[in-house]
C-alpha cells in the first residue's frame, strides 16, 4: 500500500466514480481502476461496492476514508516542520475550510479559479462538518471557514451567506414521486443523518416543536456512509450539495420538503482579532467568487442572504 493508491482511492470517494476521479487527476481510468484493484488486494477486502451508475464505498472503504484524511493532515504538518526545521519554512497557505456537500459542487472550480487568479498566492482546501471546522478555525489550523449554523462565539466573525434548503433524499429506484412532500410524511420514513451535531439535530427540534416524533434508525460522521445507504434504499434529509452528482447519474431522487421547509444558514467564519478576508485587496475578490460558486451549485435549492454575494456576478 503507497501514498498513490490511497489518494486515487480518496478521489474515488469524493467524485463518486472511477471515471470522474480520472477526469479530475487527468489520468485514464484504467490506472485508476489497477491502483484501487491493487489496493483492495493487498488490504484484503473490498473498498467499493460497484453499480452501472458508479460506486459507493463499503463500510471497509468508509473506515478508510476517514482515516486517509487523518493521515493527509498529519503528512502536511510534518512537511512544514521538517521546512521549518531546516530554516527554510514554504509560506503558508491561506486554508479554506468547506463542508463535505459544498467541496463536491465546487472544490475543483475554486482550485481551478485561484490558479487562474491568484498566481502568487498559495491555496488549500480542507473538508470536514462544520462543527469540525470551526474547532480547526479556533486553532488556527485553517484561516476561513465556510459552516453552517454557527452559534456566536467571542473569538469568531460570522457573515450570513446563504439559506440552504434541505431536501428529501431516497434512491432512484424507490422513488414513485417527484413532487414536493410535507415534513410530517417525511419524517415517517426511515432516516439516515450525518452527526449528532448536524441536520439531525435541526430535525429533532422542528419535530419537537411540531409534535412530531422522528423515525431516525442511526447517524453516522461520515457523508459518503449517508449516500451508500441511500443509494441501498434508505432515506435522509440532505442539501442538494450532497446528492447532486448522484442525483445527474440517475443514482439519487429529490424531493423538495414543504409544510415547513427545513433549512440552514451557511456562515462565512474568521477569527476576530483579523480584519475580515473580504477586505483583503489579494484575497477578497477571489473570496467573493468561492460564494458564488457555492450560490449558483445550490441553486434553486438556496437563498442567498448577503447581496454582496449575489449569483449575478460570477465570474464564468
Amino acid at each position: 500500500m503507497n501514498l498513490r493508491q490511497l489518494r486515487y482511492f480518496a478521489m474515488v470517494v469524493k467524485t463518486g466514480g472511477m471515471s470522474h476521479a480520472a477526469a479530475r487527476l487527468k489520468l485514464a481510468q484504467t490506472a485508476i481502476s489497477i491502483q484501487i484493484r491493487d489496493l483492495e488486494r493487498e488490504i484484503g477486502v473490498s473498498l467499493f461496492e460497484r453499480h452501472s451508475r458508479g460506486v459507493v464505498p463499503t463500510k471497509a472503504g468508509e473506515v478508510l476514508y476517514e482515516r486517509y484524511n487523518e493521515l493527509e493532515r498529519f503528512l502536511e504538518r510534518t512537511l512544514e516542520d521538517v521546512r521549518s526545521a531546516a530554516g527554510s519554512p514554504a509560506p503558508r497557505p491561506f486554508v479554506i475550510g468547506l463542508v463535505p456537500s459544498h467541496m463536491r459542487l465546487v472544490g475543483a472550480d475554486v482550485l481551478i479559479a485561484a490558479g487562474t487568479k491568484l498566481p502568487a498566492t498559495s491555496l488549500k482546501l480542507v473538508e470536514e462538518l462544520s462543527f469540525a471546522l470551526i474547532a480547526a478555525l479556533e486553532r488556527k489550523e485553517i484561516d476561513l471557514a465556510f459552516a453552517y449554523d454557527v452559534e456566536g462565539r467571542p473569538g469568531l466573525v460570522r457573515e450570513a451567506v446563504i439559506e440552504d434548503e434541505l431536501l428529501f433524499v431516497t434512491a432512484r429506484a424507490n422513488a414513485q414521486d417527484d413532487s414536493p412532500i410535507s415534513f410530517a410524511d417525511a419524517l415517517q420514513e426511515e432516516l439516515f443523518f450525518a452527526g449528532e451535531r448536524g441536520i439531525v439535530t435541526l430535525v429533532r427540534r422542528m419535530a419537537q416543536r411540531l409534535s412530531l416524533e422522528p423515525r431516525i434508525v442511526s447517524d453516522m460522521q461520515s457523508v459518503p456512509a449517508i449516500r451508500a445507504r441511500i443509494a441501498e434504499g434508505g432515506a435522509s434529509l440532505l442539501p442538494y450539495g450532497s446528492v447532486a452528482d448522484g442525483v445527474s447519474r440517475g443514482i439519487f431522487a429529490i424531493r423538495r420538503i414543504e409544510r415547513p421547509v427545513p433549512s440552514r444558514t451557511l456562515y462565512m467564519v474568521s477569527r476576530r482579532e483579523e480584519r475580515s478576508p473580504l477586505e483583503d485587496e489579494v484575497i477578497g475578490p477571489f473570496l467573493k467568487d468561492v460564494v458564488r460558486h457555492i450560490c449558483r451549485a445550490s441553486a434553486p435549492y438556496a437563498i442567498i442572504v448577503d447581496p454582496r454575494f449575489d449569483i449575478a456576478g460570477t465570474s464564468s
